[in-house]
């Protein structure tokens, strides 16, 4: 009966710290000027929407290709800042960044 509720808290343990993990993991930014000097800017939006309405500074790999680039070509020492659509893409960007590198990780929402 003991291993049961040992058990049982381990597991329940692990889902809060994993639901904290997945919140904290990317930040919003809310200021207005963002200088290239404090951040790498990644637009992961679609090339279309990228071209459409493109951030300043930013480069644009969308989210499909973010893993390869990451690999192949991608260095950046500062933190980074997302250019997204939606929250869901830059936590899904976020976790796939954070594989590989350990960075403080920003998005901004474009309308």
């Amino acid at each position: 009966m003991e291993w049961v509720i040992i058990l049982f808290s381990i597991t329940l343990l692990f889902i809060l710290l994993r639901d904290f993990y997945q919140k904290n993991v990317v930040k919003p930014l809310t200021r207005q000027k963002v200088s290239g000097d404090e951040f790498c800017v990644i637009d992961i939006r679609d090339y279309i929407s990228a071209h459409r309405s493109p951030y300043p500074g930013a480069e644009n790999i969308p989210l499909s290709y973010l893993p390869r680039a990451l690999k192949e070509r991608y260095e950046c020492t500062k933190n980074i800042l997302l250019v997204t659509d939606d929250k869901r893409g830059a936590m899904l960007a976020a976790r796939i960044i954070r594989k590989k590198r350990h960075k403080s990780i920003y998005y901004v929402k474009t309308a």
